[in-house]
């Protein structure tokens, strides 16, 4: 049986409406399209749609208006944050028994739960899925071969396009390295984080959970919910921009150099809670392989951004020449690879990594680095300047680089790197990881 969600979603919101009396189910969907928009025309519908709506979900027609009336999940979330603790607790029982959710829903993370339900019911309408589409094992497509370790990322429809504009992308006289400079797209012509939280949300459980989790679970509301708690903690673990920073070069190496991951700093944390480790990817070169570690740094000012996070690689580079081994290989060597791939996917790892006697020459000779630098800019808002400049701070950025590869000695190593301008970075980054997981 197809579980309706939205109509589960309105009537467990349904109760904060219904101070002095009850309202009917019409009425109750009016209110949750009132809070989730800025403007929403309760006359866009007559109460026989409202009802069809309520009974049969989301359509693409709906969503549509919804999205015409502009979406403002702050206000949704305040409306829900104003239920007395009774209420919140009676919504998050109701929530999980209704949904089948295996955990409670924490009446702190209620909120957060519940926009991110809603923003996944208007994607699933908007694209036409039905449920049982998003109810199976959420790998991303790619190779059918039992062995192969595809992308994980959820990219459908263009969503990255949707969501940064590549202003340029320079070759650096280094070892296969390259760096790509982006920009927000604008969105109704401002900048705006709309596309770029689309976008994040919706590989939140792809990021922290092991292909073999994902495909074990059948339960994709569970699952984010779950995502939510687990990076929430990771927040408070460290801050909004080192999980901004992770979440962005775990996007930025999957889809544009087709290097799946195979762990990340945030899956680390959840089964260590430490936050020392680093995210790791796999990347097919010319019939070889590269293991690259992902970093990322993100500051005010672009000179600084760059050389703390390549003083980072050149201490991961300084424990491999000093003896302690390269840091990927360590890594598969104390990790249980059995938790996060199929049998047929770890022999295909080990084969990369420890290759039989007879192999003349190891498929990986050093390690790569995949880094994702923010820098605070002024005046982001689109105009005919704008390209020209982030052009020019493309640049600067090249030299900067190419001073710090040869000062740390990261000659050797390849580097892709990824360029991406914040009008205020801290404040950004802030809101950008409180309307993802909250704090």
């Amino acid at each position: 049986m197809v579980v309706n969600r939205f109509k589960i979603l309105v009537k467990a919101l349904k109760p904060l409406s219904e101070i002095d009396e009850a309202i009917t189910v019409e009425e109750a969907v009016k209110v949750v399209f009132k809070q989730y928009t800025k403007n929403w025309n309760e006359n866009s519908y007559g109460n026989s749609n409202y009802k069809k709506l309520y009974y049969q979900g989301l359509n693409p027609s709906a969503v549509q208006k919804i999205d015409a009336s502009i979406i403002d999940e702050d206000k949704l979330k305040n409306f829900i944050n104003m239920a007395s603790d009774n209420q919140k607790e009676s919504m998050s029982i109701y929530l999980r028994d209704s949904l089948g959710l295996k955990e409670d829903i924490k009446t702190s993370s209620l909120a957060y739960f519940c926009v991110n339900l809603m923003s996944e019911l208007m994607e699933e309408s908007k694209y036409k899925k039905t449920l049982e589409k998003q109810k199976k094992p959420t790998g991303n497509s790619g190779p059918n071969k039992a062995e192969d370790i595809g992308l994980t990322i959820k990219d459908e429809k263009g969503i990255f396009e949707e969501t940064f504009n590549q202003i340029k992308e320079i070759k650096l006289s280094y070892k296969n390295s390259g760096m790509r400079a982006f920009a927000l797209l604008p969105v109704s012509g401002m900048y705006s984080h709309k596309n770029l939280i689309k976008l994040l949300r919706k590989n939140l459980a792809r990021y922290i959970f092991s292909r073999k989790n994902r495909a074990e679970s059948d339960d994709l509301e569970e699952l984010t919910a779950e995502a939510t708690s687990e990076l929430r903690d990771f927040v408070r673990e460290c801050n909004p921009q080192t999980l901004l920073g992770e979440l962005l070069i775990y996007i930025f190496l999957e889809h544009c150099e087709r290097a799946p991951k195979i762990f990340t700093k945030a899956e680390f944390y959840k089964e260590r809670k430490s936050i020392r480790q680093k995210s790791i990817f796999l990347r097919e070169d010319n019939g070889g392989w590269q293991l690259i570690v992902g970093a990322a740094n993100l500051n005010e000012t672009m000179e600084v951004a760059i050389s703390e996070a390549l003083k980072e690689c050149e201490e991961i580079k300084n424990e491999s020449d000093f003896g302690g081994g390269s840091y990927s290989t360590r890594f598969f060597q104390n990790s249980d690879l059995d938790n996060r791939f199929s049998t047929e996917q770890i022999k295909k790892i080990e084969s990369i990594m420890f290759p039989s006697p007879d192999v003349q020459e190891s498929p990986i000779q050093v390690e790569s680095y995949g880094i994702f630098l923010g820098y605070q800019a002024d005046n982001l808002d689109g105009n005919e300047s704008l390209e020209n400049r982030l052009k020019e701070d493309a640049e600067k950025a090249v030299g900067m680089i190419s001073d710090s590869i040869s000062g740390y000695g990261l000659g050797n190593h390849p580097i892709y790197l990824y360029l991406l301008p914040f009008k205020n970075l801290k404040c950004e980054s802030d809101r950008i990881i409180d309307k993802l997981v909250g704090r």
